[in-house]
């Protein structure tokens, strides 16, 4: 007999396998896990709150799918395994935005369509980032409301509304990251600052070319010549060499030299074995953000089509479409890490 706590039958309209959430308890878990011992040894501190909380969040959804499997009458494990799982890629597209914003701050803010600081942070950083807490926060409100009106029998479509807009708001977010992410690379790898960027570098270059002179400071800063992060002279070749000191917009040194688009990077990354190693960083940026797409797009359909509908109702499409995209997206990072594709931070600091 249903109650406040029971229903009649099964809400996922089949039983959970428990064996399949066991898998990926263990699999998020260790990549945690290993998130957590990476993130303390590199000391990129960005990856506590998002890949680490991510993968904890996605363990307590499957942990709920678990509990669901052992008695599937109960109403709670259902909807904390909804509430969960729908918002645990929140936290993992954010890591992606802040690997951008690092790479834009350390291979060139010219080739960027977005500032790299702002004044101390890239605004791809902060503009994705509140997308992403307004897409959380929608989720966790339809959420919450579906399983308000879950426990008392109420109509959800209102709660469900809500959801979908805070994950179509999220894929849409997603696109257009992933559209200037595209856009950056193609600009770094083949030599072609934006123009309007390079005229505001050369504006900064002269304001502290100036500021220098007055305070007569410039050898006390290790010898800066007073031109900004991400100065850029475009060649024949199709090639742009940068060059930077300390950029009077986050009052901190960045490299002062390289080539970008030759197969050489800025400053500290002049070397072509860094610059490969920042592609591949992007790389692993793209793999994860595509399965994040994937992921959201099935969860726009299946939530449309109802609580009732084809795909809630059928657990291959929950594994295969958001279990094994969501761990791809956090466990790559553990192969793409920064603490051995880049230099290591001395002490805990920004996160770039």
């Amino acid at each position: 007999m249903a109650d406040s706590k029971h229903t009649d039958e099964s809400n996922y309209g089949y039983t959970p396998s428990a064996a399949w959430c066991l898998v990926f308890i263990v699999l998020f878990s260790l990549s945690g896990l290993v998130h957590c011992f990476q993130a303390w040894r590199s000391k990129y501190w960005i990856i506590y709150p998002t890949l680490v909380l991510g993968a904890l969040t996605e363990v307590l959804g499957w942990s709920a799918r678990y509990w669901s499997s052992q008695n599937v009458l109960l109403l709670t494990p259902f909807l904390m395994q909804i509430s969960t799982l729908i918002i645990a890629p929140v936290f993992f597209s954010a890591y992606c935005y802040a690997v951008l914003g690092t790479a834009i701050h350390k291979l060139g803010a010219q080739y960027s369509i977005l500032r790299a600081n702002w004044p101390r942070a890239s605004q791809y950083f902060i503009i994705f980032i509140t997308a992403d807490i307004i897409s959380l926060v929608l989720q966790a409100i339809g959420g919450g409301k579906a399983s308000a009106s879950a426990a008392t029998g109420a109509p959800t479509q209102s709660a469900t509304n809500i959801m979908v807009a805070g994950i179509i708001f999220q894929l849409i977010t997603m696109g257009v990251f992933i559209a200037c992410g595209i856009d950056f690379c193609l600009r770094a790898q083949l030599g072609r600052p934006y123009a309007f960027q390079v005229r505001r570098l050369e504006r900064l270059a002269a304001q502290q070319a100036q500021q220098t002179q007055q305070t007569q400071q410039a050898t006390s800063k290790g010898g800066s010549s007073g031109t900004p992060n991400g100065l850029a002279t475009t060649h024949s070749d199709g090639s742009s060499t940068v060059t930077a000191v300390a950029d009077p917009e986050i009052g901190e040194k960045v490299p002062r030299s390289g080539t970008m688009g030759t197969g050489t990077g800025a400053g500290e990354y002049a070397h072509k074995e860094h610059l490969g190693r920042w592609w591949l960083m992007m790389l692993a940026v793209g793999i994860a953000s595509a399965m994040i797409f994937i992921r959201g797009i099935y969860r726009s359909i299946e939530l449309v089509q109802g609580w009732t509908g084809y795909l809630i109702t059928h657990q291959i499409y929950q594994n295969v479409l958001d279990g094994i995209p969501m761990f791809i997206a956090v466990a790559i990072f553990n192969v793409f890490n920064p603490g051995y594709l880049l230099p290591k931070k001395a002490k805990w600091g920004p996160y770039y």
